[in-house]
């Protein structure tokens, strides 16, 4: 735990841009305390929150003469104070913050939106926001955001977000909850799979358990995050994220991606089934790209091909892969 001396030290030097990973990384930790157990319960008021509380309160209020200096984030901030003024800001805070004074969150009306195979849908939604929700997938969202901009996903979606650093965007979906002020990213959770899927093209993400708020990682452009299960060990990996949202554009890409999910996306596109035959083959990964003229045929010769699988259509209908 921090004290108040090494808490001062670090803001310092985040506000300076002299920070290194390792001290930064403290400093999430220090932010991370605050983090609300259930946003449901007490609005979105979090650890980002207070951060840019943190932030707007300095350069609000330090107003007396001293060396300027650029900072992070792209602002500018009169040197001198800062150490005093962050030590009352953040005491504010947490008095602020375990008070219980937070706004009470205003109830809207939910919204769904379904998908079925072979479809896609873009929706905008009402903090202009927008999001491309990928076939076979469902998003819930309020008909318009107040204080809580909370939406709901099964299945697969695209977030473009609108920044609002009073306001974080939160997605729930199967057990998870990733959280963000403005970027672009993906989010792959269908229960087919059990595998939880968050890609990022820009800015940066947070995603936390949703049971019991524990963080699982923080994820910056070009990260994917994959955990198998509720339980699962989460893996994060370098990946060209505009190439994985191929598909909002109509196309299939796959970068070292398992058969399982490969053929969960064929699934979805062209409306048939997939039985593997053995656990081996669900792990092989897969890499390609599809664009939405290919049809099926052409895209099961070429990983025929390219990966020696077997594809025989059964009486029912169903692809077995051998």
């Amino acid at each position: 735990m921090l004290d108040e001396n090494q808490l001062n030290r670090l803001i310092e030097k985040y506000l300076s841009g002299n920070i290194t990973a390792e001290e930064e990384a403290l400093l999430d930790e220090w932010f991370e305390q605050w983090h609300t157990p259930a946003p449901e319960a007490t609005g979105t008021y979090d650890r980002v929150f207070l951060r840019e509380k943190i932030f707007s309160a300095v350069d609000a209020r330090i107003k007396t003469s001293g060396r300027v200096i650029p900072i992070k984030r792209n602002r500018i901030i009169k040197w001198g104070m800062v150490a005093s003024v962050v030590t009352a800001i953040v005491a504010g805070a947490g008095w602020w913050y375990k008070s219980g004074t937070q706004p009470r969150k205003q109830i809207s009306r939910l919204m769904e939106l379904h998908t079925n195979n072979g479809q896609l849908l873009k929706v905008v939604l009402t903090d202009s926001s927008v999001v491309w929700l990928n076939a076979n997938s469902q998003l819930q969202y309020p008909e318009r955001f107040t204080d809580n901009r909370t939406v709901y996903l099964q299945g697969e979606a695209y977030f473009d977000i609108h920044q609002d650093p009073l306001h974080p965007f939160i997605i729930e979906s199967r057990g998870f909850r990733t959280k963000v002020l403005g970027t672009a990213f993906s989010i792959r959770s269908y229960a087919a799979t059990g595998t939880y899927r968050v890609t990022v093209a820009s800015g940066k993400v947070a995603v936390f358990k949703s049971t019991d708020s524990s963080h699982i990682a923080y994820l910056t452009a070009d990260q994917e995050l994959r955990i198998s299960g509720p339980e699962g060990t989460p893996q994060i990996r370098q990946v060209h994220a505009q190439i994985a949202a191929a598909w909002k554009d109509g196309s299939l890409s796959f970068e070292k991606d398992p058969l399982a999910e490969v053929v969960l996306s064929l699934q979805n596109r062209y409306g048939v089934s997939f039985l593997i035959n053995s656990s081996r083959l669900k792990n092989i990964e897969i890499s390609g790209r599809f664009d939405h003229k290919e049809s099926l045929d052409d895209i099961l010769k070429i990983l025929s091909k390219v990966y020696s699988l077997h594809f025989k259509k059964q009486a029912n209908g169903t692809f077995l892969i051998s």
